[in-house]
């Protein structure tokens, strides 16, 4: 490669050619998460009596990570058991009234309207217990949904709600707690430009780095490339989807990765740096050519001038 020196070898710096390993990249960033992740809410409303779980904890599949304060809800308990008491008492009253109107419309001492009153009335309380028992089943189920448990084994990455917070449920459950089932793997989020998308396919390797660790290089799969496009400032972008190990915990999720797909290896071939591919002639060099060069050209024709031009 020329350099800026003078002397027999001064305007040149020598570089031994050797084997190496040399690849083609395309790079993006993108974001680390969970490859997993569920949001634990509360299907009654009331206020946040007790918190048995907090960030980072380790959970395991349906223990009890907070309570909703039961006071409504076993005050709806008692009162449907009441109801259905109430209900069997009818059942029993207009069975006896049934029981004695029978044998009284087969004699025709009654009339037969009397007969299918008494009939209809025992229908109905028939029906008012069926409600009742449902009514009291709906308030021990909700009076249950006041104990929020874990619904899979994971570790706990957000908690939106403290004790004494009121939450209310509707159409949408309020989030309480969100959950990674496994962070021992987890998926990186690439945004990729359209005009390299094509190059990216399943199964392509990917190394990485983040910026919690600098120094050290982390490697991944591409498990998806998603169809849908997403537009930003006129530059269309597609997700792919990198699937990481992570057994140490090193990797959290929300870091920023910047990632490189991996196109095409070549391994132990003869390498050479970038730059004795590129040449650019110094001042100083110049300066030796123009030096050299018969005055006006004599002799060389047109070719000074070409010489002149290009250095």
């Amino acid at each position: 490669v020329m350099g800026g020196g003078h002397g027999a070898t001064g305007g040149y710096r020598f570089v031994e050619i050797s084997r190496g390993d040399v690849e083609s990249t395309v790079s993006a960033t993108g974001s680390l998460g969970a490859v997993s992740t569920v949001q634990v809410g509360t299907q009654v409303s009331g206020q946040v009596a007790e918190i048995h779980a907090d960030f980072n904890d380790r959970v395991r599949k349906g223990q009890l990570i907070a309570r909703i304060d039961p006071t409504l809800q076993e005050q709806a308990v008692r009162d449907a058991d009441a109801g259905l008491a109430r209900a069997r008492a009818d059942l029993e009253q207009r069975e006896f009234q049934f029981e004695q109107a029978k044998p009284l419309w087969e004699q025709r001492v009654i009339t037969e309207t009397e007969y299918r009153a008494a009939e209809y009335n025992l229908a109905l309380v028939k029906s008012s217990l069926t409600s009742a028992q449902t009514s009291l089943e709906r308030a021990q189920r909700n009076l249950g949904y006041t104990y929020i448990h874990a619904p899979i084994d994971g570790t706990v990455i957000e908690r939106n709600v403290d004790v004494g917070q009121t939450v209310a449920a509707s159409l949408s459950a309020p989030q309480l707690f969100l959950i990674a089932e496994d962070l021992s793997r987890m998926q990186i989020l690439v945004s990729v430009d359209e005009s390299d998308i094509g190059d990216i396919c399943e199964g392509q390797e990917v190394r990485f780095t983040v910026q919690a660790y600098p120094n050290e290089t982390f490697t991944g799969v591409v498990k998806q490339v998603r169809l849908q496009s997403k537009t930003q400032e006129n530059v269309v972008n597609y997700t792919v989807v990198v699937e990481v190990t992570n057994p140490e915990g090193q990797l959290l999720p929300g870091m920023t990765a910047t990632v490189d797909f991996i196109l095409a290896q070549a391994r132990e071939v003869l390498t050479v740096p970038n730059a004795a591919l590129r040449f650019r002639a110094t001042e100083a060099m110049r300066a030796q050519v123009r030096e050299g060069m018969p005055a006006g050209g004599a002799g060389m024709g047109g070719e000074a001038e070409s010489v002149a031009r290009l250095w």
